[in-house]
């Protein structure tokens, strides 16, 4: 009898490892898409689950090995699937770690753009989607001038090498949590400031266009390139396509005024204020 009741235990000790490592699968399937206070959350609950798990096996475990004396053979056999279960639900648990990091991963790869890396519109798509109704924005539309002439006449490698120097100097206006870089088309970008007022987004785009607007040198050639920026800021609740319908308007207009231009989105109120940076060399 004694020893029918320490198999069972022991049943129940690997019963508890197997729920608790099904718990935690369940809880952290689709975690990167969590809002971040969710994220927290969850993270408590697999804390105090595998917590949980691990107590409840040695509580078990005590109760299965108190009944045997030293020399009792069916001692060894109890240790032995006492420590089978700790080490199946550790393999276990490092293994769901790894499949969680190889996911980021993936995620990171998918949100990326390989060229640039910069964000890409899947980047964008998931910004959306976790910003805040009432989030105060700006954005700025960045599109570079005399891109398509440089493709046609110098080759696709030489325009991607210009992309990925401009991906580069946009790197540095990056703040985690507060800016964010997306490349969304061949030489189209967009950056969008939270807590930004348009002032400040003036100031953004003239820093910007200061850093982009220069001589660029691609292996044999230099090349003088310069950007057109359009800006508009949120207006109370957030309108995703309104916003970016309005920069990439806003952007035209700049570019119709010369290059290394920012222009604010046209308001039926006043016109949009320009600012002229660099040279003025044509498009």
């Amino acid at each position: 009898m004694e020893e029918a009741r320490n198999y069972m235990l022991a049943i129940f000790i690997f019963g508890i490892g197997i729920l608790t490592v099904y718990s935690i699968l369940r809880l952290t399937r689709n975690y990167s898409k969590q809002h971040q206070r969710t994220r927290a959350v969850i993270s408590s609950l697999v804390i105090l689950i595998f917590s949980a798990g691990i107590g409840g096996m040695h509580i078990l475990g005590k109760l299965s090995l108190s009944g045997f004396a030293p020399d009792n053979g069916g001692l060894f056999i109890t240790l032995a699937l006492y420590a089978l279960s700790l080490a199946g639900i550790l393999y276990l648990f490092l293994r769901v770690r790894q499949l969680l990091t190889e996911r980021e991963q993936l995620k990171e790869l998918a949100y990326r753009d390989t060229l640039t890396g910069l964000l890409n519109k899947n980047g964008m798509d998931h910004f959306w989607d976790h910003c805040k109704s009432s989030e105060q924005l700006a954005v700025l539309y960045l599109d570079l001038n005399r891109f398509k002439s440089i493709n046609d006449t110098l080759g696709h490698h030489a325009g991607d090498l210009l992309l990925e120097a401009v991906g580069g100097t946009l790197q540095q206006f990056s703040r985690k949590g507060k800016r964010h870089i997306f490349r969304v088309g061949g030489d189209e970008f967009v950056v969008i400031a939270k807590r930004c007022g348009r002032k400040d987004a003036e100031q953004l785009a003239l820093k910007v266009l200061e850093n982009i607007t220069r001589t660029y040198k691609l292996e044999a050639h230099e090349l003088f390139v310069s950007a057109s920026v359009g800006i508009t800021t949120s207006q109370g609740r957030i309108d995703r396509k309104r916003l970016l319908k309005e920069a990439d308007s806003a952007m035209y207009n700049a570019k119709q005024l010369g290059s290394g231009r920012y222009a604010l989105y046209k308001q039926e109120s006043a016109p949009p204020p320009v600012k002229l940076v660099g040279s003025t060399r044509a498009q």
